[in-house]
């Protein structure tokens, strides 16, 4: 995959997969042709997060897998860390410097090496509202990076994941499980009460500010909590944040 026409039929044929098993193989193809041995497409959610749609596919050695369950490494996965630091990608060799490591993501840093991986290259895929993402690629030991295929496997990544979210929700709502939960919506002033919050106001800093009563405010964000099935203010200001109703910036004083 050398030029420009090569990424754009495989954009095209993505967007036309309808299983999963067409966009492994569709990807399986890819990666072998821009120089890869494996590939891995994750969204980095834990089963508790049932709001989000799963994606996982990948052809790694088995023996990868089995280490990663049997070890207790896929909630100590490094990577997932690394890519929520990172809006560009960065290979396995970077991760320490963008992640402290804790003994046991060393550990989980350490594994591939037993599954005969050597390197790989990682893209984080991030999508407001929901878990970041991310599309690895590969190399077994004894093969140089294909450093030349980096930008068209960036490209790729986030086309493949775009395609893989797609076939996840036509399953869910072919299974019943239905569309994937709308975020609640705050009104204007539950969404003033939460930003205040988040920055650190009592109800009644809030209430001078707004020129309400501290009932009032206690009443938005309670309400606020209510939608998003909370019962702590810092879980609100933490799901309006991870839902993007709430940016980072509206946080600072």
């Amino acid at each position: 995959m050398s030029s420009f026409n090569d990424i754009q039929q495989f954009v095209q044929a993505a967007n036309r997969v309808t299983e999963f098993n067409e966009l492994q193989n569709l990807l399986g193809d890819t990666v072998r042709t821009l120089g890869f041995d494996h590939y891995a497409l994750f969204n980095h959610i834990r089963p508790s997060q049932s709001r989000e749609l799963p994606v996982r596919l990948h052809d790694y050695p088995e023996v990868f897998g089995e280490l990663f369950r049997e070890r207790g490494y896929l909630h100590d996965d490094p990577v997932l860390v690394a890519c929520q630091k990172s809006a560009v990608p960065f290979t396995w060799e970077e991760v320490p410097q963008l992640v402290s490591l804790t003994s046991k993501q060393r550990e989980a840093f350490e594994a591939p090496k037993l599954a005969g991986i050597a390197s790989s290259f990682i893209v984080p895929i991030h999508i407001p509202g929901e878990s970041t993402a991310s599309c690895t690629f590969a190399m077994r030991f004894g093969r140089d990076f294909p450093k030349m295929s980096f930008p068209a496997a960036q490209y790729v990544s986030c086309f493949a994941f775009e395609a893989a979210r797609r076939v996840a929700l036509r399953i869910a709502v072919k299974k019943g499980r239905g569309q994937k939960a709308v975020p609640p919506s705050l009104s204007r002033r539950q969404f003033d009460c939460v930003v205040l919050a988040g920055r650190g106001k009592s109800d009644r800093d809030i209430a001078q500010i707004l020129g309400i009563s501290n009932q009032t405010v206690h009443q938005h964000i309670e309400d606020a909590k209510r939608k998003y099935n909370v019962a702590t203010r810092i879980q609100l200001i933490v799901c309006a944040l991870f839902d993007n109703h709430v940016a980072f910036a509206d946080l600072v004083n």
